[in-house]
């Protein structure tokens, strides 16, 4: 059965006392489905069909229930693609003929009058949890859009300053790879990357604006896709504040250990929050361990050491950063839900 029927079904078994009965079809070669109510005169059926098969599923019901031994009444939804053209009508089965687009009525005859009232209200209540689905979606996406768009907008900016500076130097062909490098990294450093001189001097501010830098494309792909991913699972459970305090302490905790641990290399990248975010996610899940399956926990931990395991083994990546996130993002995330958990009971 497709979804509506599925759908439609289960309404008329689960609120209007309807049973179900199967029966083999010999055109479709496997279990029919039928709708039954029980009443004082006989029973009343329900069959919904496809309106290009209705006649051969009508005669295929009206045979099987007439092995029941009760006097019954055949009604069928019959699904049609539109104009519904089939004017073989009888006696004996009442039609409620539904557009299968948009699930309108284009005829209905007196028996299915009830059958109409239960679809409109299905309907209705399909278009509301729609619009709940929808706004659910967005509802843990707008924080981590944001943030995303945040970092694809420094991008743009710092890759026309680059384009600029490169065209002011001549042909970008002509030059070395080596002033290239040098280009990119100035650029990165003026607009605000973790650069341990400049830190020395005051610019703290360094330890966050890091964190909204890219070096690549498939640097800046990567880390928001990445965000994408684990940045709503965040959310759901710590609230939007907190996944941003999360995510914001998580990048400085990242910058510290770098800015200590690696002091002669410029540093940029979002991968440093987003590893917060998995100690995040840790932190909860070994909270809520007992109930949570084990193989939650133990994906996840094999997604962290992977990871980790990527950083030890690619050149030009902070780790340090990667673990300083993966820290702070641990216990900020702990003493959140401690303090969310605290607060619920009270």
């Amino acid at each position: 059965m497709n979804n509506f029927k599925e759908e439609f079904y289960k309404i008329l078994v689960n609120a209007e006392n309807f049973y179900m009965k199967q029966y083999y079809s010999d055109f479709h070669k496997r279990e029919i489905f039928l709708a039954i109510k029980e009443l004082s005169n006989g029973i009343y059926c329900v069959l919904i069909s496809e309106d290009e098969n209705e006649n051969i599923d009508f005669l295929e019901a009206f045979e099987y229930i007439k092995t029941l031994g009760k006097d019954f009444s055949l009604n069928m939804i019959v699904l049609s693609k539109g104009e519904y053209t089939n004017i073989n009508n009888t006696v004996m089965v009442n039609k409620l003929i539904v557009d299968k687009e948009n699930y309108t009525v284009i005829k209905c005859d007196e028996s299915c009058l009830p059958l109409k009232e239960i679809l409109e209200l299905y309907i209705n209540k399909s278009k509301v949890k729609n619009i709940d689905n929808k706004r659910e979606f967005f509802r843990y996406k707008i924080p981590t859009m944001i943030l995303i768009l945040i970092n694809v907008i420094i991008f743009i900016i710092m890759q026309i300053d680059i384009y600029n500076i490169k065209h002011s130097l001549g042909s970008s062909q002509l030059l070395s790879e080596e002033m290239i490098n040098a280009i990119n990294n100035s650029v990165l450093v003026t607009f605000g990357a973790k650069y341990n001189a400049l830190i020395n001097n005051g610019e703290v501010w360094r330890l966050l604006t890091c964190a909204f830098l890219h070096s690549s494309i498939i640097h800046i792909a990567f880390n928001m896709y990445s965000l994408y991913i684990v940045g709503p699972q965040i959310q759901q459970i710590y609230g939007a504040k907190k996944y941003l305090v999360i995510y914001i302490t998580s990048c400085i905790t990242a910058s510290i250990l770098s800015y200590l641990a690696s002091p002669y290399t410029i540093s940029v990248g979002a991968s440093g929050g987003i590893f917060g975010l998995l100690g995040a996610l840790l932190a909860f899940a070994i909270m809520e361990r007992h109930r949570l399956q084990k193989k939650y926990i133990s994906s996840l931990l094999q997604i962290i050491l992977i990871n980790l395991f990527i950083g030890l083994s690619v050149k030009n990546i902070d780790n340090y950063a990667h673990i300083g996130g993966l820290i702070g993002g641990a216990l900020i995330g702990y003493v959140s839900y401690k303090i969310l958990n605290k607060q619920l009971k009270n």
